[in-house]
Formats: structure tokens, sequence, C-alpha cells
């Protein structure tokens, strides 16, 4: 990858913030294990961008330090005091500009450097976020320098080096389109059409890449870039979200439809009725795909991705191998153990050849390259997708709680008094019962508990969600949370 911008020098004079004001009132809410996310203004804000970026120079001792940006509101800003911060502090930085997540992954491991994504992902349009990489795209978490970091803020240092660092401006959509088609080797034989929904986030720049297929046409919805989401919210995976893109379908004679949360590293597939699909059964698809070209290869689920997953990878001659919820933790166990594919319910999908990083886009193309052969024998997308739709797994609820410890020990509690099969304590709570099973546990980037609940049956899994939610509910101490 070859540099052609010309190099600038950022001007301290242009900066409108003076970043030895003090952080947000509630800033260490913003750290989370694996990134710093939290509410624009009173958890997360120019200052505390700032403070990080000068915090992550002189942990790593870094020379320099890449940055991309998201299209919200306040990434501006926080992208401009993130930049002060880097330079301030003596290190470089390359500028990337506007680009998914997945850009600056791909960009982070193609160069070894350490990076910031600046985004909220798939949160509300008042949140905002930075994801912090070291070389090879790797996270960075509470364990590897992400709380070192908080600390360092916390003791409220400003460097002021001598040297002040350069900035270079960056262009990477070329090599990143060259990069995502050389990972999926797409040639289709059918014309296929496809609604893809941008949701007016960054997956708005994979047009281009999408535009490289004579045989593949797209229906764009919501691609232009608004960082206030007028017309859905960031997350793709939600009911609430996904009204215009099943109507369109319905309505349409499309083959299927995805939409993208905010960053473009989470995708959520539609079928041609325009029913969402778990992201649990795309996993599935590709995981047999993966597992014919590395036999026995070891594949990673959590405890959160529906049981035909895992049933599918131990029928295919795969090793199942459970990690942490959250995408940090999923690309740890991936390197750990050399994996080739990872799905979280979440709509994460992760590959050993992108870097063990989760990408929107190049998961769109391997699905296409499935459903092309399943078409030319005659199969819509729900026909391919049939022999997997074993369970009903309902949406992910979040559930506000004041205590989570004492909440969790409550259904920790009612589940053995009504005989549980089996209750395990690995991220959060899973309990079998039998006819169906459930898991609660604490969100990575929110203050809440999240459930979901799985069963053979839709209706017994609605009526066993809204049992639970009723029961979190008089134990959670913050009132009635609804679906």
């Amino acid at each position: 990858m070859s540099v052609t911008q010309a190099i600038f020098v950022y001007n301290r004079v242009m900066n409108k913030y003076d970043y030895e004001e003090t952080l947000p009132v509630n800033y260490k809410s913003a750290f989370k294990d694996a990134d710093i996310r939290g509410l624009y203004g009173t958890e997360i804000d120019e200052v505390l961008a700032y403070r990080v970026a000068q915090a992550f120079v002189v942990k790593f001792s870094l020379t320099t330090v890449l940055v991309g940006r998201d299209m919200r509101v306040s990434s501006p800003s926080i992208h401009d005091a993130f930049v002060a911060g880097v330079l301030d502090t003596g290190a470089d930085v390359i500028d990337i500009g506007l680009v998914t997540t997945p850009m600056m992954y791909f960009v982070s491991g193609k160069l070894s450097l350490h990076g910031v994504m600046i985004t909220a992902s798939h949160n509300p349009a008042n949140y905002n976020g930075l994801k912090l990489v070291m070389p090879g795209a790797i996270p960075l978490t509470n364990k590897t320098g992400l709380k070192a970091i908080e600390q360092h803020v916390a003791k409220n240092i400003l460097i002021k080096n001598k040297k002040v660092g350069h900035a270079k401006k960056q262009n990477i959509y070329r090599d990143y389109d060259r990069y995502v088609r050389s990972k999926t080797l797409l040639k289709l034989k059918n014309n296929l059409s496809v609604v893809v929904d941008a949701g007016n986030g960054m997956g708005t720049l994979l047009a281009p890449v999408l535009k490289k297929y004579s045989k593949l046409t797209t229906k764009e919805l919501f691609f232009k870039l608004d960082g206030t989401f007028p017309n859905r919210e960031s997350n793709p995976t939600l009911h609430k979200n996904q009204k215009q893109i099943s109507s369109i379908i319905k309505n349409g004679n499309f083959d299927f439809g995805v939409a993208f949360d905010g960053d473009a590293d989470r995708v959520a597939f539609f079928d041609e009725k325009g029913r969402y699909i778990n992201a649990a059964i795309i996993g599935s698809l590709l995981v047999r795909y993966f597992l014919i070209l590395h036999p026995k290869a070891t594949c990673i689920y959590t405890v959160l991705t529906s049981n035909v997953y895992q049933e599918v990878i131990k029928a295919s001659g795969g090793k199942a191998l459970k990690a942490r919820v959250g995408h940090a933790f999923v690309k740890e166990q991936m390197r750990a153990s050399d994996a080739q594919f990872g799905c979280e319910h979440s709509g994460h999908f992760y590959y050993k050849n992108t870097f063990y990083a989760d990408s929107g886009i190049v998961t769109l193309l391997l699905v296409a390259k499935l459903f092309d052969e399943a078409k030319t024998q005659g199969l819509t997308f729900s026909q391919l997708l049939k022999p997997l739709m074993i369970y009903y797994q309902t949406e992910e609820i979040l559930v506000s709680v004041k205590n989570k410890k004492e909440t969790l020990l409550a259904v920790k509690k009612d589940a053995e008094e009504k005989s549980a099969l089996d209750i395990t304590t690995f991220d959060g709570l899973t309990v079998d019962m039998g006819e169906f099973w459930y898991n609660v546990k604490d969100s990575v980037t929110e203050d809440a508990l999240k459930f979901v609940v799985e069963a053979t049956n839709k209706k017994i899994a609605i009526t066993e969600r809204d049992n639970l939610l009723k029961f979190l509910n008089a134990h959670s101490g913050c009132g009635t949370n609804k679906i």
C-alpha cells in the first residue's frame, strides 16, 4: 500500500477545544472490557479522546498511529481531538478518514500499525466510542493495555512534546476493494438481485465494491451518510429496525437482502420473503463451506449463538470452541486456537484470512457465492436455508438493572428451584430447561443485562421470553423494561 497524499502539519491554532478542561463527568463508565464507548457529552467527549490518544502513545511508545472514523455527528470533533493528542505527544498520524471498521482493521493488519476507529458501532446516534487496536487488527482489551490507558487518563497528565508529530492523509478505498475481492473470489453464474440497507451508516462506502460485479444488482436503501440515523437506528438485528427493508423485499422481486450496522462490521440477512434470518443460520451455511476447504478446523461460537451452529460444525467434522461474547474475545480465542471462522448471534462473522477480524462485506459476498450455486440448482434463498431452520431464537433483549450480580443470582436461584437440567456460568448464566434454553449476561458495551431464549417451538420461545422479562423486571430495581 502506498501513500498518495501529501504530508500536512496539524495546525493547533485551528483547534476549537481546550484539552486541559475537565473530563466528562461519567467518563469512567465509557471504559468497557474491550473498548471505550458511551453517551457523547457525559461519558465521552473531545477531552477524553485527546487524553486517551496521549495515553495510547505513551503506553506503547508509539511513533505512528492509524486513525479512522465514522459519520456520527460527534465523530469529526472527536477525530480532531484524538489526532491532536497523538501529535502533541510527538507521534505521527496516518489519517484514513471516513471508513468502515473492517477497513481500519485491514490497514492495521496490512501496515502492522496501532490504530483507532472512532465509532459507536451499533449503538444509537447519541453514543460514540474509540475502538483501539494493536498491530494486526488485534483489539485492545483491559488485560492487554486498555486498563492501563484508563489509569493514565485518571492521573490527569498532559503532554506537550517539543517535537510535534506530523499527519498524513491516506486514501485506502482502492486497496480495500482489491483486498475484499481477493478474499471472496466471487464469480457469479446467475444474475442476483439484492437489497442492501446501509442505514445511513458506513456501509454506504461499500457501493463501489458491489458495483464491480456485473451480475450482482443491488437496490440501495439509505445510502446517504447521516450520523443522526434518520431512517432507522444502527442495529439491524432488532425487529424495529427491519421494517423498511422487509417491506421492500416483500413487495419486490429480490433474491435476498442485507442490512449493515453503523460501522459495517455487522450484517443482517433477509430471505426473498423479507424475513430476518438468525445469524447462526448464515454462520451454519458458511461453516460448512469452510470445513470443506479446511477439514477438522476449529470454529468459534458464543453462549448466545443458536445451537444449530454448533451442531453443523460437529456434523461437518469440525471442532466447536466457545468464546466470550464480544468481538475482542472471539478474535482472541480464534488466534489462540488458530480457528478458521467464527460467528456471533449479533451478525458478526470472523475470518482467519481477514486478520481474524469481522467483515460485513466479505460475509455478503461469500453468501452470494454460496447462494449462486444453490440458485443454479433452482433453489430460493429460503429453500437453501430451510434444512438449518431447526430452532427459534428470540431477538436479544436488553434490560436495565441496578445490580447485575444480584439479579443474575436471582435468576440462578429461580432456575434451580425449577429443576433446570443444566446451569453453566461461563459468560453469564446459561440455563437448559429441556424444551428451551436461555442465557442472561452482562452487556459488554451497555449498562444492562441481555438475554435470548431458544426452543424448537416458536410459541414456547416467545412465552418463556415474556416470562423471563417479567422476572428480570421484578428484580431490576429500574421499573418495567419493555420489548
